[in-house]
């Protein structure tokens, strides 16, 4: 029979390179819905390859690849950059406004050195609502599509209105954008960005009339 025994000497240092807190954009609490995280590693400038990294959930619901960078010989390496993407069930992140995923790199480490950057903090992940999103009822919505100019569906587009409300369009160019402050019977405008490639374009509403129709806006 083997006894093991602890030694106060010994110690097994995680840590995080990153860490994401998930957040309701609509409503600044936990999402609602599952919400899945992958993990692709840089192989060259603007080429990913996906992982089989599985991230861990912290009970404050905090997004974490503790061990990341961990190495046996960690002196002399490089750091290696990786990127979080993130699915939802009712939601687009933000982030996808300029990006395909967060970006952040995992220095190597071990035991007796730890590594050159520590995340001290969670960062905010910001989860826009979807076209499917469940909004409450008394909250407003107007809906539409964005289209370029050959008519073709634009995806990852920030729709917003004067800095109150903002969402992502989906795959298929679709929107689903609360305007919970605006006024009754006044026109508004509605802008559409890519800022991926700096196209935009923009349509003026008038709520509540307006917020039966489809809107579709054409960014150029």
């Amino acid at each position: 029979m083997t006894a093991w025994r602890l030694v106060p000497e010994e110690r097994l240092e995680l840590y995080s390179p990153i860490g994401l807190r998930l957040l309701d954009e609509l409503t600044g609490a936990a999402p609602a819905g599952a919400v899945h995280a992958f993990l692709d590693r840089g192989d060259s400038p603007n080429v990913w390859i996906s992982t089989d990294i599985k991230p861990v959930r912290t009970p404050g619901g905090v997004v974490a690849y503790p061990g990341l960078g961990r190495t046996s010989q960690p002196a002399g390496k490089p750091p290696v950059n990786y990127r979080v993407r993130l699915e939802a069930d009712y939601y687009i992140p933000l982030y996808r406004a300029t990006a395909g995923g967060i970006p952040f790199a995992a220095y190597p480490y071990n035991d007796s050195l730890p590594p050159q950057v520590i995340t001290g903090q969670p960062q905010d992940a910001l989860l826009a609502p979807a076209p499917n999103y469940p909004f409450p009822s008394h909250v407003p919505v107007v809906r539409g599509k964005v289209v370029d100019q050959s008519n073709t569906e634009v995806s990852d587009v920030l729709v917003m209105w004067a800095n109150q409300e903002r969402v992502i369009t989906s795959e298929r160019g679709v929107f689903a954008l609360p305007l919970r402050l605006a006024a009754n019977n006044t026109p508004i405008t509605i802008d559409a960005i890519d800022q991926r490639t700096g196209r935009s374009g923009n349509v003026t509403i008038t709520p509540p009339a307006d917020l039966r129709k489809s809107w579709t806006i054409t960014i150029s």
